[in-house]
């Protein structure tokens, strides 16, 4: 199997995979809207506010951030200085988009890993939020696929990084 071939099935399943995430995080973030317009509402008009509404809004608010930077990523999004970088060949922004690229692969594999083990250690302990009791590791679990995405997604920008230096 070729390098080609396997950017190509990964991104067959990440991209669309990444994409539903993040229309889950819009549909997420309007919730968010809603429910803080109408705590502030409430609070205004009849001084009276919802319970839990930070609580919720911080959850949630995990939800659009970690749902949303597989996508992101596939669209290169992220925020990137090509000032200097721009001014070499192809070749070598090739391999240090492959450099570059595999570290954060490394970065975001450990990250995941060590947000799963966290979330294991707050699973076992119980812990939950202050005002609802909501258990607090299903949203460090949200993190940590979060974060595997990006992992992923990353990995093809590498493989697609070889491939230019290997063509050039």
């Amino acid at each position: 199997m070729s390098i080609d071939n396997v950017k190509q099935n990964l991104e067959r399943w990440i991209h669309p995979v990444s994409k539903l995430m993040s229309r889950i995080a819009s549909v997420i973030l309007v919730l968010m809207m809603f429910l803080t317009v109408t705590d502030v509402f409430l609070r205004k008009v009849f001084s009276r506010s919802i319970l839990g509404t930070v609580e919720v809004s911080e959850f949630l608010l995990l939800i659009v951030i970690f749902f949303t930077l597989a996508d992101t990523e596939v669209f290169n999004g992220h925020v990137k200085v090509d000032l200097v970088m721009s001014r070499f060949g192809d070749r070598v922004q090739g391999m240090v988009d492959m450099v570059t690229q595999i570290v954060c692969f490394f970065l975001c594999g450990l990250i995941t890993w060590s947000t799963l083990v966290y979330s294991g250690q707050m699973r076992a302990s119980g812990e939950v939020s202050q005002d609802l009791w909501i258990p607090i590791y299903p949203f460090i679990y949200i993190v940590a696929v979060g974060c595997a995405m990006l992992a992923l997604t990353v990995l093809i920008n590498f493989l697609k990084a070889f491939m230019k230096v290997v063509k050039s």
